[in-house]
């Protein structure tokens, strides 16, 4: 299997959920493994005025050619409600996937150019792929210290805790706004060999309607792996479900309770808990 570099960004709706994501969706293929996540960044945008960015980087070891890598990642952009506009350069996302190096060398056609054409002069990817190859720093860090060094580091990260358990998962979660903690706390082990897809639902703005609603998903037969809220206000909350259709509802007992946090705003603990065999 090849090393790759992926870049990765967002500026729409729950940034840091749809970063997390991204990766459970990437290492959830069969030729594609997820080895490890740099630290996330907060940066301004470049081109019209809009919300800044997180970036990130992941280092992937994969079987995929760089054309296909490249078809894998635009099919997970899509599935994080991403919709690419012809000629549209610097508009905001709610995710944005580049392949920035290719260990197997450089690589180019009429959709792709690797390593990616900008890399030297983008600070907010040169940081987080010197986290993941620190062995590009013979190559890369110049550039990075033409630009001042690494941007600000994203001091408001979520902390995750996963508790997976035959009988169902229990996430605990700390995170700086109730919408950021319900969009980071489900990671529910789907069914194996079948096809992902993403299912949309608008729900009322609190934790008992975001609990509700991954019940009621669940009585459908669809396996709910991550639910990222892909845009938050204070009466709506557009929540994204990927997950797979097992074709078997269950009723499964799903809670959510919130409190007051020790490290961060709000201390989120999920609970699910799959009916017995």
């Amino acid at each position: 299997m090849s090393v790759v570099v992926v870049g990765v960004g967002s500026n729409l709706g729950a940034r840091e959920a749809s970063i997390r994501c991204a990766r459970v969706l990437l290492d959830a293929r069969d030729e594609i493994e997820v080895d490890e996540v740099s630290a996330i960044y907060e940066t301004e945008p470049l081109g019209p005025p809009q919300p800044p960015y997180l970036n990130a980087a992941f280092r992937l070891r994969t079987t995929l050619s760089p054309p296909e890598l490249l078809r894998a990642l635009l099919r997970t952009e899509r599935r994080l409600a991403r919709h690419r506009v012809p000629d549209e350069r610097w508009g905001p996302r709610s995710i944005d996937l580049d392949l920035l190096w290719d260990g197997r060398g450089g690589y180019e056609s009429a959709e792709l150019r690797v390593p990616h054409p900008e890399l030297q002069n983008r600070d907010f990817a040169l940081a987080p792929l010197l986290d993941v190859a620190p062995e590009l720093g013979d190559v890369f860090r110049p550039a990075l210290l033409r630009h001042g060094g690494r941007p600000p580091l994203w001091a408001r990260a979520a902390t995750v805790r996963v508790t997976p358990s035959p009988a169902g998962v229990e996430v605990d979660v700390q995170a700086d706004s109730l919408a950021d903690a319900c969009a980071l706390c489900v990671q529910h082990t789907a069914a194996q060999g079948r096809p992902w897809s993403t299912r949309h639902a608008t729900i009322e703005s609190d934790p008992k309607h975001f609990a509700i609603a991954l019940r009621d998903t669940f009585r459908t037969g669809f396996a709910v792996h991550r639910a990222t809220i892909s845009h938050c206000s204070k009466t709506q909350w557009s929540l994204e479900l990927h997950g797979v259709n097992t074709g078997l509802p269950f009723d499964a007992d799903v809670r959510l309770q919130t409190t007051l946090g020790d490290q961060r705003e709000i201390h989120a603990r999920l609970s699910i808990v799959m009916p017995a065999a």
